[in-house]
């Protein structure tokens, strides 16, 4: 018994471990997907090889699910039998099913941002079952699910699954959580898996995160950065002296930059950061030259769509700032990919103040 248990502690600890992984943020249904999926199905307890075999009918499935990361799942699934027993339904047994799911493949080989070709998955979950028969006789019963499933990852983006699913149903008709031969049945089926596109992150699997921090590291670093945010630009006044000995004030330098930070993905103003481009707008005189980089990460997206979305963010506060008032020829705009060595504030445009 000691030894089972210490199998199955180690077993969680590797699950723990590989799911501990840094993975960009996918919202809270993770990586949603659908599947369906035919095959047959044939009680196991039978006299013969051939009485098995004869005892195939057929059956279909529809399943809904999620991955919460690159190993933990989750789904509901619905199974329908059809009848070839001659009785008055097309359907003589109907399953609503609960599963979880560990992907092995990940568990033990690692996830580095892109699916294996090939991906074993362990499942178990139970459910309701429902025989359809004589007007009188339509048992209503627990069923557990415990299979395999073997999942080729297909396409450019990874996106298309096809499925070969060995699974074993056991018909509980008391209704007491156990397992016996006599009620279990084989399943065999093959499917077709679509993985949803998830708009956050941009892709149809996880993306992994390499610029992940410890806690202590990112305390610091914001503290750093609302330094930065928070602190008055700087203004340095050099005094030149002329040969008639009056000194004359030659050039103002502005030291310093504010940045405007943008969601994942997104070039839209949050009412926090329009209240710094306000309050910078305030700080101006007529004479403030102002520079504009927009910037995104690369750490997510393609190189195109974040050339693009640093261009917009760009314009959203050059826009801001003509709107404030700001004249548009005193305005400069550039564009630069992971402007920061920091993600966050790679998301930004960064305004850089200077006086002609």
């Amino acid at each position: 018994m000691k030894k089972i248990l210490s199998i199955f502690a180690a077993l969680a600890l590797a699950i723990g471990v590989a799911s501990a992984q840094n993975y960009e943020y996918t919202g809270p249904f993770g990586m949603p997907y659908v599947t369906l999926d035919g095959g047959g199905i044939s009680r196991l307890q039978t006299e013969n090889f051939s009485e098995f075999v004869q005892g195939f009918r057929p059956s279909a499935g529809l399943e809904i699910g999620t991955y919460f990361t690159p190993v933990w799942g989750a789904s509901v699934e619905g199974l329908a039998n059809i009848n070839t027993t001659g009785s008055y339904t097309f359907v003589d047994q109907s399953v609503v099913l609960t599963n979880g799911k560990v992907n092995l493949t990940n568990l033990f080989l690692g996830y580095n941002g892109k699916p294996w070709l090939l991906d074993v998955v362990a499942v178990g979950g139970l459910g309701w079952g429902h025989d359809y028969g004589e007007p009188k006789i339509d048992p209503n019963y627990v069923v557990y699910n415990t299979g395999t499933e073997f999942n080729f990852n297909l396409g450019k983006a990874r996106a298309w699954q096809v499925n070969v699913r060995p699974t074993v149903l056991w018909n509980n008709y008391d209704n007491h959580p156990k397992f016996e031969y006599k009620d279990a049945h084989l399943r065999l089926s093959v499917g077709v898996t679509y993985k949803f596109n998830n708009r956050r992150i941009q892709s149809h699997n996880f993306v992994t995160n390499n610029y992940a921090y410890t806690e202590g590291e990112y305390k610091a670093l914001k503290a750093k950065y609302n330094d930065l945010l928070n602190r008055e630009p700087e203004v340095r006044v050099k005094e030149v002296v002329k040969v008639e000995k009056e000194i004359v004030k030659e050039t103002k330098v502005l030291v310093g930059s504010h940045i405007i930070t943008f969601p994942i993905g997104s070039c839209v103003l949050s009412d926090t950061e329009a209240a710094k481009v306000d309050a910078f707008i305030k700080s101006l005189d007529s004479e403030s030259l102002v520079q504009i980089v927009g910037s995104a990460d690369t750490k997510t997206g393609s190189e195109n769509r974040n050339i693009a979305l640093a261009k917009n963010r760009a314009n959203v506060v050059k826009n801001a700032l003509i709107n404030g008032g700001v004249a548009e020829d005193r305005i400069s705009v550039d564009t630069r990919l992971d402007a920061t060595d920091n993600v966050l504030t790679s998301r930004s445009a960064i305004l850089t103040l200077s006086v002609d």
